[in-house]
C-alpha cells in the first residue's frame, strides 16, 4: 500500500523562501540532460522499471481505438526502459531521445527495435499517419507541449493512441528512511531541480492532451526492494545531483545520504542485502486521435 505523501508540492513550498538569485536551476535546454556518461550509466542501471501491468494498460487502451500494432514511437526513451517492452506487441518500435549518451546505452540486439537521437518536437523522420502509438514516459515535462502535440497529431493514424505517463516522487520504508530521503530531495536539492520537476511532483495534474475524451489512470504503482547502495545509484541519475555537484564539487552529497540511510537501516557499508522498500506512484494520461 502506498504511504501518505507528506506534500505534493514540496519544491514550490521551499522555493518561496529562497532568494531568486540563489535559484541555481530554473530552466535549461533538454540538450544538456543526461549527457554525462556516468549519469547515463546510472540511469540505465538504477532507474525504476515499469511493471508489466503498466504496459498491459497501454496495450488495452490501444485496443479501444484503432490499432494495427504496426508501429510504436517512444519519445524521450532514455536508454530504452520504456521502449523495449513495446517490442512484444508491435511489429516495429522506434525509441527517440535527445541525448546521444542515452542512446549509446540502449540495447542493439532486438530485431524490431531501433533508436534515434532526436528531439521530441522533431519527429520528421516518421511518416504522417503511420503510427499506432506514441508514448512519452517521464519526459513530457522537458518538451515544448504545442510543438510535440502537433507532431504527434501528424504521425498518428486516425484512432491511434498517445500515452503520456511517468512516476511521481517515491516513498521509502522504513518511514525513518523516507524522512531522510525527503529532506535531501526538498531541503538540500530543491533549488537544483529544473522548473519542469514541479510537473512530476504534481503528477502532470495541469497537463491536457489535445484529443477529445482523453482519460487519466492513477491506479498503478512501481514497488521495488533494493539495497541502500542501489537507491543511491538511482539518486545519482538525477539531473539535480549533477547540478549540485557542479556548484559544490568538494561536497560528496550522495555519500552523506548513503551514510544516513545506512544508519537508519542499521546496515554496514559492505552490505548488499535489500534493506529498503521503494514505491513510486504511476500516472498515465491517454488519448486517441480522432478517426
Amino acid at each position: 500500500m502506498l504511504l501518505c505523501y507528506r506534500s505534493r508540492n514540496i519544491l514550490p513550498r521551499f522555493l518561496r523562501f529562497i532568494p531568486q538569485q540563489q535559484i541555481i536551476m530554473s530552466k535549461y535546454s533538454t540538450e544538456t540532460l543526461f549527457t554525462d556518461s556516468q549519469q547515463a550509466d546510472c540511469y540505465a542501471k538504477f532507474r525504476p522499471q515499469y511493471t508489466d501491468q503498466v504496459f498491459q494498460r497501454i496495450i488495452d487502451f490501444c485496443k479501444t481505438g484503432c490499432s494495427d500494432f504496426d508501429l510504436a514511437v517512444d519519445v524521450g526513451c532514455g536508454s530504452g526502459q520504456s521502449t523495449v517492452p513495446l517490442a512484444r506487441y508491435f511489429r516495429k518500435v522506434i525509441g527517440v531521445d535527445v541525448s546521444e549518451q542515452q542512446i549509446l546505452n540502449a540495447p542493439t540486439n532486438i530485431p524490431n527495435v531501433t533508436f534515434k537521437v532526436s528531439s521530441a518536437e522533431d519527429l520528421g523522420f516518421v511518416k504522417a499517419a503511420s503510427t499506432d502509438l506514441v508514448t512519452i514516459a517521464q519526459a513530457f515535462h522537458w518538451v515544448n507541449e504545442d510543438k510535440f502535440f502537433a507532431d504527434v497529431s501528424r504521425i498518428l493514424k486516425p484512432g491511434g493512441s498517445l500515452v503520456v505517463y511517468g512516476y511521481g516522487i517515491c516513498e521509502l520504508l522504513p518511514k525513518e528512511a523516507d524522512g531522510v530521503f525527503q529532506h535531501y530531495y526538498a531541503d538540500v536539492l530543491g533549488q537544483y531541480w529544473a522548473e519542469g520537476r514541479q510537473m512530476v511532483e504534481e503528477k502532470y495534474a495541469t497537463v491536457r492532451l489535445p484529443f477529445p475524451g482523453w482519460i487519466r489512470d492513477d491506479s498503478l504503482v512501481i514497488e521495488k526492494q533494493c539495497s541502500v547502495a542501489d537507491f543511491i545509484g538511482y539518486m545519482g541519475s538525477w539531473s539535480a545531483i549533477i547540478q549540485y555537484n557542479k556548484v559544490n564539487p568538494d561536497d560528496n552529497l550522495l555519500k552523506q545520504v548513503e551514510q544516513r540511510l545506512q544508519a537508519v537501516c542499521n546496515s554496514d557499508t559492505e552490505s548488499v542485502e535489500s534493506k529498503l522498500t521503494v514505491v513510486w506512484p504511476v500516472f498515465m494520461l491517454m488519448g486517441h486521435k480522432p478517426k
